[in-house]
């Protein structure tokens, strides 16, 4: 069935376009923002209807010609058909339209700080063919893209993706299709390839002869075990004054260009002189960013906590302490005994768990920033604690993910 001339008012954060129609919400796949198209229903909800365009019947007003020779099939950009001033605009409605929902507060405005449109991602992660070909997933499907190029990773990337291409694709000829996936990192002055596959003792023996000395930082992730091949099994960064070791698994920020921003926003929020509880901290880039000393992080992965007390020499701290633990592991007892002032949060898409929102707010803390990837988690979150006697003060969004409709958002809550 087709449903002809509707328009898309708005985009999900899959790139899916939005219309309505008959009272139904229509999700369509390859719309354009502020198009007019005919579409074909794909599934029919209780609430909302699944389609995919059939035809453009008006072209929207904010369309542009996408750079990327490979944007219709690939699905590691979403709207870089919609010019950037556009994309702007729709994160911030993201974000507006989130916390309206859970919350019922109608903010009039927020700040997006814009970033570099391009080569701004300091890692990528692709698919591995059989032959050792470098691809991303299709859009909406499983489906191989082959790619030479990438023009949202930074230019270091971009440069070595050829060189890298001839080390995956001799590998895999080798031994027929072993790696399946590779996670490229750089940093200013090296490459990290991660490399994920079914690896035996021959080819980890062959890898290691032929590959130890590569001019690349190259590891196999075989099971939880990471085997070091050539270099060092991390990378140096620097962050503002800063200097961090980020470890092979460790979560580091993507973009170069705003992450000293995005820190930036969370230490104007936070206000100096705090004993900091940071909690999801990983290696401790963001919790030394914020708070330059005075720390206490939590992180269930303990390599990543290990980078963290690393860091803290590496950077002169003289009160700290960084726990391998889940964040459901503190509690008032906790938070007492550290003599926390404020609480810095950095979760997983997915949030936090309503048992860690009870166990702060039942602490009584008086600030909280919260820094967020996914706007939905975010506004259900901020409900939970304007709940248990918190208020929305600040907000600001930093736009770490141009091309795509992701955006980090940066919260400061307080008791009321």
């Amino acid at each position: 069935m087709i449903i002809k001339n509707i328009k898309i008012i708005d985009i999900l954060q899959d790139g899916r376009g939005v219309a309505r129609t008959e009272g139904k919400t229509v999700f369509v796949e390859n719309a354009v923002y502020g198009e007019t198209l005919d579409a074909e229903i794909l599934a029919e909800k209780k609430n909302f209807l699944e389609a995919r365009k059939s035809q453009t019947k008006l072209k929207s007003d904010y369309q542009r010609k996408p750079p990327c020779p490979y944007f219709y099939e690939c699905g590691g950009c979403s709207i870089m058909d919609i010019n950037y001033k556009t994309q702007i605009d729709l994160k911030q409605n993201l974000i507006k339209n989130a916390i309206k929902k859970s919350t019922g507060i109608n903010l009039e405005d927020i700040e997006v700080i814009e970033s570099p449109e391009f080569s701004y991602r300091n890692k990528i992660r692709l698919q591995v063919d059989k032959d050792g070909g470098l691809n991303y997933l299709e859009t909406y499907s499983k489906k191989m893209v082959k790619i030479d190029d990438c023009l949202i990773a930074n230019e270091k990337i971009a440069e070595n993706l050829v060189d890298i291409a001839k080390i995956t694709r001799e590998i895999n000829q080798k031994f027929t299709g072993i790696i399946e996936e590779i996670s490229i990192r750089a940093s200013e002055k090296n490459i990290l390839l991660n490399l994920q596959g079914n690896f035996n003792n021959k080819a980890i023996a062959y890898i290691k002869e032929r590959y130890s000395n590569s001019i690349y930082n190259i590891n196999l992730l075989v099971a939880r075990d990471l085997i070091i091949i050539s270099g060092e099994g991390y990378l140096d960064y620097k962050i503002g004054q800063k200097e961090f070791k980020i470890s092979a698994n460790d979560f580091y920020q993507v973009n170069d260009y705003q992450i000293e921003k995005l820190y930036g926003v969370a230490r104007e929020f936070l206000g100096e002189n705090q004993k900091l509880l940071d909690l999801y901290c990983g290696s401790a880039t963001s919790s030394m960013s914020i708070n330059d000393d005075n720390i206490v992080g939590v992180e269930i992965n303990k390599n990543a906590i290990e980078d963290a007390k690393e860091n803290a020499k590496r950077n002169g701290l003289r009160d700290y302490k960084f726990i391998a633990k889940n964040a459901k592991f503190i509690d008032n007892n906790f938070i007492n005994k550290e003599k926390i002032d404020a609480i810095t949060v950095d979760p997983p898409r997915a949030g936090l768990d309503k048992e860690v929102v009870k166990t702060i707010a039942n602490a009584d803390i008086e600030k909280i920033v919260y820094i967020s990837c996914n706007p939905q988690t975010l506004a259900r979150d901020i409900k939970r604690f304007i709940d248990r006697g918190y208020k929305l003060e600040k907000i600001k969004a930093v736009d770490m993910f141009p091309q795509t409709m992701h955006v980090e958002t940066v919260v400061l809550m307080s008791r009321k």
